[in-house]
């Protein structure tokens, strides 16, 4: 009997021995097939998954082309280009009209400061009926944040014509000849403008700026259009309108600006 009980002892002991041998077996070859599975899945997925690359430099990186409407008050109304650099340096150049509702309110700003008497008033309304046109170029440099510093040549020219009447009122010398109603007058004006300003770049491509400034005249051309007689009559009356008007040019031609534009960049 004790033989018989030990040999079953045995058997079972055995029994359970090749049970937990088969069952970790299958464990292992589960885990195994389970971890290779996810292997092969996410090398599928790393396969399928296209390979991430930065953009590749171009040679106008960093280089940005404005193109804006922009009025500078009381100066102009036109457009500016500006070209900006990848390190700041930006050149512009522009070209517009300078009407002559502004040029208005500078001659009634200056009259109002006692500038010139009331007398000269019909002349001064006659030479800017017309307004004037204007070439702007210049350069500067821009901060990233968007603070701009710029300097650069104005060339302001327009033509009106003066009555006989408006020019005596204001020099007193009669200028009256046959066959002539009016004098044209043709001027030309030079200067120099600084500004400094703020430039928004909105969504990459659109631009605002807004600046301060100030404009101040270093020569100007006058020139009347008289026939020969005229200028050849005592004390050259025209002469003596084209010099008085140049020199109040060079006296009085300066002015403040407020600048404002938007565009967009290419």
């Amino acid at each position: 009997m004790a033989r018989s009980w030990r040999s079953a002892a045995h058997g079972t002991t055995v029994s359970v021995g090749l049970a937990a041998l088969l069952a970790t077996l299958l464990a292992t070859i589960g885990v195994g097939w389970i971890a290779t599975s996810s292997a092969h899945a996410q090398l599928g997925r790393a396969l399928d998954r296209p390979e991430r690359t930065d953009p590749t430099p171009t040679p106008m990186s960093g280089w940005h082309f404005d193109l804006t409407a922009q009025t500078s008050v009381p100066l102009s109304v036109g457009l500016e280009a500006t070209i900006t650099t990848p390190i700041g340096f930006f050149v512009y150049g522009g070209g517009g009209h300078t009407p002559n509702a502004y040029l208005d309110v500078v001659s009634g700003i200056l009259r109002g400061a006692g500038v010139y008497r009331e007398r000269l008033q019909p002349l001064v309304d006659e030479a800017i009926a017309s307004g004037a046109w204007n070439v702007r170029l210049g350069g500067g440099f821009t901060l990233p944040e968007g603070l701009e510093l710029s300097f650069g040549y104005t060339m302001l020219t327009g033509s009106s014509a003066l009555s006989a009447e408006a020019i005596e009122a204001a020099t007193g010398q009669d200028l009256r000849w046959p066959g002539m109603e009016n004098i044209p007058i043709a001027i030309t004006v030079h200067a120099l403008h600084g500004r400094i300003g703020w430039r928004f770049v909105v969504e990459e491509h659109f631009v605002m700026r807004v600046a301060v400034g100030w404009t101040h005249e270093v020569d100007n051309d006058v020139r009347a259009t008289v026939p020969e007689d005229v200028r050849a009559l005592p004390g050259d009356p025209a002469g003596s309108i084209e010099q008085d008007m140049s020199e109040g040019i060079g006296e009085y031609g300066f002015s403040p600006e407020l600048l404002l534009s938007a565009g967009y960049r290419f």
